[in-house]
């Protein structure tokens, strides 16, 4: 089961996106502070992160661009990235893409969810790939192993017989 983290200071936002998601198989973690999310990063698998959280709440510059570029800092193996927000505009997207804090997708805030869930499919393919492949390398081996054990066993009746 694939890890989501949602790091957004609206509260009901992420109770949304914790239901919507949950519905569809994904383990889902919610973070007000993005101290704590950057505290955990590492156990995910990809991150939702809001654009735009106010500073005054926290004790830091806790933007999204502010979270992205920490984690890519504090985390050896980061999470994927989708970046949201309620007003993504082409000026956004130049801003944190001249800041190097390109996001590994970009998506507006919407109640529709088809548009995440795709992303979220998309970004993880590979990930599914790499598991599948592992998942098929040890099938393999394994009936690999148990052929061998059986031709072993054949020539010892062989052999005895």
């Amino acid at each position: 089961m694939y890890q989501i983290a949602i790091v957004d200071d609206n509260e009901a936002w992420c109770f949304i996106l914790e239901a919507r998601l949950g519905q569809h198989g994904y383990a889902v973690s919610t973070f007000t502070d993005p101290d704590a999310f950057l505290r955990e990063a590492e156990r995910f698998d990809l991150a939702l992160i809001d654009f735009s959280m106010p500073p005054r709440r926290y004790q830091i510059n806790t933007d999204g661009p502010d979270v992205i570029c920490r984690l890519r800092q504090r985390v050896a193996n980061p999470p994927l990235v989708i970046l949201i927000s309620s007003f993504f505009t082409d000026d956004i997207l130049s801003q944190t893409s001249d800041l190097g804090l390109e996001a590994d997708a970009y998506l507006s805030k919407s109640v529709e969810s088809a548009g995440l869930l795709r992303q979220i499919d998309r970004l993880l393919a590979p990930k599914r790939s790499l598991a599948r492949e592992k998942s098929q390398g040890r099938t393999d081996s394994q009936q690999r192993s148990e052929r061998s054990s059986v031709m072993e066993m054949g020539d010892s009746l062989r052999r005895c017989g």
